[in-house]
């Protein structure tokens, strides 16, 4: 571990100051003339976003303040544009969900559908056709019903292209325009569990001809995700045959995946959202991400072979695309915000276009830590505090220590920089983030670890990395606060309910009754909780031992809860229920509920709210 020490006091960042200019890219993409186009995710916009067009140096915004660029497809939705030609494209309106067509130097955008019931994502230009190709979502009062469906420029008719499965994603076309591949999965699985790889050609009026599933059964798991075509029509894709998110090529005369590139270790995170790639193929040269101990390397290699690593000064790439001399990416790194970058192809130099400006003249560096558990082991990033800060510290003894738990819960904590965990560490706190057993990024059979035990493996992780970090004197095991949003905040709750290792908790939109939440959460997630917990027909016995709300008399020290008033996913009766039971036991509880936030919090407002709150709330007891 390290860290950066202050030679003269320094005034720590106030909350405001630690969620200012958090700004996130996305969706990159080149026209023909080869001028980059990025989403842009500003906060300071309650968490609007735009299409950026980045021409001779310079970024323009090219969404209207009435409009914001966002697909809710699945709920955490992903792709929601594409270029039409180099003076046009399409965009999916977060509003009402419909799909626009927006011109350079005209204005306002022209919608083109009009199915408010439906919602739409992921767009992909069909030239040869002139249509759109996209995913559509129909929620009715019974139902919701994906699927794949085209949008015909010059009439506006939608036709359904593929509407067998339960979900849908991850739209390729061929540069001829006469094939397309697409993902697909089916309840109970999530994407990260087990897909198929359809194959289809269109006719020459784009009727779908001889469709075909390339890869992926329901007798044997396997996840194959981010499929594409390179330029001579042959189909990729990232697939964990192996027990790692390989890159691999489909032999079609074998008629199976044949790994390209076999690492321990995984080429792509987990895809809650969709549209995005790890890789990118041009001419032969193949530029893909490999992640190990959840840091990424950006590898570029021929034949196989790894003939260099670029953007050395980065431990996260993503959103990557490619054209004859460029690669471009969103990057970022334990002393870098995210930033677009573009890397010369020759040179490998890279050059960092747009970015959020970073202030921190002192930084907590992480240190990814291994420690035992049951199965074997389990993972985290340690963040020390920092000393010479004007803010109240601990004396000589060993510091407190914010124990967060990420969301998903199969997702991952990377070693990049957040100012929020510097905004902890500034004032005397240790930070832990830690990837418990079934977080994405070690692997497919570490993913699977939390199968029907969440609730529990991660809940004995945290106590494990407790006992490791008190062990070497690192932090003071008396003063342990747990923290989570969303599948985290459950893990929080639960480790307070099923542990006495804390002194007090936070939970951001976290689940609380996990029953009542596979009857009301969406279909993305609907059966989610069967793979983390057991069926809620048959098994709700396991789902009230797992319960924080059930076992709310358990908890013995303080909570406090944020929760959204919009949020389809946690929907505000959980967090209520959850106060209203610590109350009557008389249990301090503080509770702040935010009217225009959904399910993640957007507006950097609401954001500095919560962190100052959640801070106050922490210090009174470290101060008792």
């Amino acid at each position: 571990m390290s860290s950066v020490k202050a030679k003269t006091p320094l005034i720590p960042l106030t909350a405001e100051q630690a969620v200012a200019g958090l700004k996130d890219y996305g969706q990159l993409a080149c026209d023909a003339e080869g001028v980059l186009f990025w989403v842009e995710y500003r906060p300071e916009e309650a968490g609007r976003n735009c299409l950026i067009r980045y021409a001779n140096g310079h970024p323009q915004n090219l969404t209207p303040a009435e409009f914001d660029v966002r697909s809710t497809v699945h709920e955490y939705g992903g792709l929601s544009w594409c270029l039409i030609d180099s003076q046009s494209w399409v965009f999916v309106n977060k509003q009402d969900q419909q799909l626009y067509l927006q011109t350079l130097h005209i204005e306002p955008p022209k919608q083109l559908t009009f199915h408010l019931e439906s919602r739409f994502g992921e767009p992909h230009y069909d030239a040869q056709h002139h249509r759109i190709i996209m995913l559509e979502e129909m929620h009715s009062s019974k139902n919701v019903l994906n699927r794949v469906v085209s949008l015909c420029l010059s009439s506006g008719r939608l036709t359904v292209l593929h509407q067998v499965h339960d979900f849908y994603s991850s739209i390729a076309l061929s540069s001829d325009g006469q094939h397309c591949i697409f993902i697909s999965w089916d309840h109970p699985n999530q994407p990260w569990i087990a897909t198929q790889l359809h194959h289809c050609s269109f006719d020459a009026t784009g009727h779908v001809i001889d469709a075909c599933v390339l890869s992926g059964s329901r007798d044997v798991e396997e996840s194959i995700l981010q499929p594409s075509f390179d330029e001579e029509g042959n189909v990729w894709a990232v697939t964990d045959q192996s027990g790692w998110w390989n890159l691999s090529c489909y032999d079609s005369k074998q008629q199976v995946f044949t790994p390209y590139w076999s690492v321990e270790a995984d080429c792509t995170t987990a895809p809650w959202q969709f549209g995005g790639y790890h890789y990118a193929i041009t001419q032969r040269k193949i530029t893909l991400v490999r992640l190990q101990q959840a840091s990424a390397a950006l590898l570029q290699l021929h034949k196989g072979e790894v003939i260099r690593q670029l953007g050395r000064e980065y431990s996260q790439f993503r959103s990557m695309i490619s054209t004859a001399h460029k690669i471009y990416a969103v990057a970022n790194s334990p002393s870098c915000l995210p930033v677009v970058i573009e890397i010369d192809q020759f040179s490998g130099k890279a050059l960092e276009l747009s970015g959020s400006v970073n202030n921190l003249t002192e930084l907590s560096l992480p240190r990814h830590v291994s420690f035992p558990v049951k199965s074997g082991e389990a993972f985290g990033l340690f963040y020390p505090p920092l000393d010479g800060y004007l803010a109240k510290q601990v004396g000589d003894s060993p510091p407190p220590l914010v124990l967060f738990f990420h969301g998903g819960p199969t997702a991952c904590a990377y070693p990049v920089l957040n100012p929020r965990i510097q905004y902890w560490t500034q004032r005397g706190y240790a930070v832990m983030d830690l990837n418990y057993r079934g977080s994405s990024g070690y692997g497919r059979n570490y993913r699977l670890l939390l199968h029907k035990q969440w609730g529990i493996s991660d809940v004995e992780d945290a106590d494990a990395a407790v006992d490791f970090l008190s062990s070497r004197g690192l932090i003071n095991a008396h003063k342990v606060f747990v923290r989570g949003s969303s599948a985290g905040g459950f893990t929080a709750l639960a480790a307070l309910a099923f542990s006495n290792r804390f002194a007090a908790g936070a939970s951001l939109y976290g689940v609380t009754d996990p029953l009542a939440l596979a009857k009301a959460t969406h279909k993305f997630e609907s059966h989610y909780l069967d793979w983390l917990i057991g069926s809620p027909l048959t098994e709700q016995e396991v789902y009230q031992a797992r319960s924080p709300l059930a076992h709310a008399k358990q908890i013995q020290v303080p909570v406090i809860f944020f929760q959204g008033e919009r949020d389809a996913v946690v929907v505000p009766e959980q967090t209520r229920a959850m106060v209203q039971a610590l109350n009557d036991q008389s249990i301090p509880v503080e509770a702040y509920y935010y009217a225009q936030e959904g399910h993640g919090f957007r507006s950097s407002e609401n954001l500095a709210d919560a962190l100052e709150k959640e801070y106050d709330f922490y210090q009174r007891i470290v101060d008792a």
